[in-house]
């Protein structure tokens, strides 16, 4: 049978490749990589290969028995190794050896401990890293030398003071590392690949379940309050990587508080106001926000065209709440799902829906808020509107 080792070749100098690494390399019969990594060893046989169907089919097609597949940094960071590891099981004999990732040599290189640092890739990848760097107090980035976009995000939230260290040509002759506040760098031009750590003190200030409503931009158009919101998200007990639909979703209060509980997931706010579409929008660009996806539209015109949800949120259903339910139900018949009324016809509805779909209703509560503002020399207390917010889904129970 074939034998594969795929290689964590570090972060780019050979003097930073492992002993074992090495010696697979020597006894390879050929290599595959990417062309800067490649390019390095003109002695042995090479393929370019970077996906994982492209490394098979050299696989296949050569007679060779001995192949080493080279990764950039570590194999089991941000890296293409599982896709591959997937691809070759059952089919044939495969290691995988570590190498020392650009980020861990990086913090070495700052004197900066990573065992509670959080980690974001903006290398060719789609995540919102303004909510993680609020809420740690070190963040280290892959990045693709967007280093100004960065940090003039960081700054339009708050963090213009936060300190950050850049790292070019990591482990390279020409190594650069940088360091200053946030402000000193939203006109930096970096190298193409590049690692940046964040250090935020005030990461313990930040609270991502009951956001004060005073950070929301807002107009007329209605916005789901503080309180309720923060009832509602507990309920709604999102995972990193949920699917969720936020239906009337108003200025998008509710929509960014579940992105930030979702950040490697995708939520979808469906409006259909122009108005607050835009105030979404305006929303999920002050949080750094860019798994927030908006659908402008009445959800019974547009749910259908949307992904399996995991949870769905109903804060205004325009009366189309039993099309509503019928068709996150056909997508997914255990889908977690948390109401707001503020009508005991619309609870009943509600309610009614529910127990017509065979699910079961976990919970019903009504929260009412009484806020004090001050008169003159007087504090009056101000009473809102009270709010239901009901929570249901179908149980499967395990004999």
């Amino acid at each position: 049978m074939k034998r594969v080792i795929i290689a964590g070749m570090g972060p780019g100098s050979k003097s930073c490749i492992t002993e074992e690494v090495k010696a697979a390399i020597d006894n390879a019969e050929i290599i595959i990589g990417s062309k800067r990594l490649i390019e390095e060893y003109p002695d042995k046989k090479t393929f370019y290969a970077v996906t994982a169907d492209n490394i098979i089919s050299i696989i296949e097609h050569e007679e060779a028995q001995e192949y080493v597949v080279l990764m950039s940094g570590d194999t089991g960071f941000y890296s293409g190794t599982r896709k591959l590891a997937d691809a070759l099981e059952g089919k044939y004999e495969y290691r995988i050896l570590p190498g020392i990732s650009s980020v861990i040599y990086f913090a070495a290189r700052i004197g900066k401990p990573w065992e509670n640092a959080a980690f974001v890739s903006v290398h060719g990848k789609k995540q919102s890293y303004i909510p993680v760097v609020l809420q740690n107090e070190m963040t280290y980035f892959l990045t693709q030398g967007n280093v100004s976009q960065i940090c003039k995000q960081l700054q339009s939230v708050g963090l213009s003071k936060a300190h950050v260290w850049i790292g070019e040509n990591l482990s390279y002759e020409n190594e650069k590392i940088s360091s200053g506040e946030v402000s000193e760098f939203t006109e930096y031009e970096s190298a193409g690949l590049t690692v940046m750590a964040v250090y935020n003190d005030y990461s313990h200030t930040f609270t991502i379940t009951g956001i004060p409503d005073s950070y929301f931009i807002r107009s007329d158009v209605p916005m789901t309050k503080r309180e309720i919101r923060a009832g509602v998200i507990s309920r709604m007990a999102v995972r990193k990587n949920s699917c969720v639909y936020d239906i009337g979703a108003g200025t998008g209060s509710v929509s960014v508080e579940l992105a930030l509980h979702a950040p490697y997931g995708t939520v979808y706010a469906v409006e259909r106001t122009e108005e607050g579409c835009s105030l979404i929008a305006r929303n999920a660009e002050k949080f750094g926000l860019n798994n927030i996806e908006i659908i402008h539209g009445n959800a019974a015109d547009v749910i259908d065209d949307l992904p399996v949800p995991d949870e769905v949120f109903i804060g205004g259903s325009g009366g189309e709440s039993e099309y509503i339910f019928d068709s996150i139900l056909r997508k997914n018949p255990n889908v977690h799902v948390v109401a707001t009324a503020v009508t005991l016809e619309t609870l009943q509805d509600m309610i009614s829906l529910m127990e017509k779909n065979n699910m079961s209703v976990l919970d019903i509560v009504q929260i009412a808020v009484t806020q004090i503002k001050k008169t003159g020399r007087y504090h009056m207390m101000s009473a809102n509107n009270p709010v239901f917010i009901i929570e249901g889904r179908r149980m499967q129970w395990v004999v």
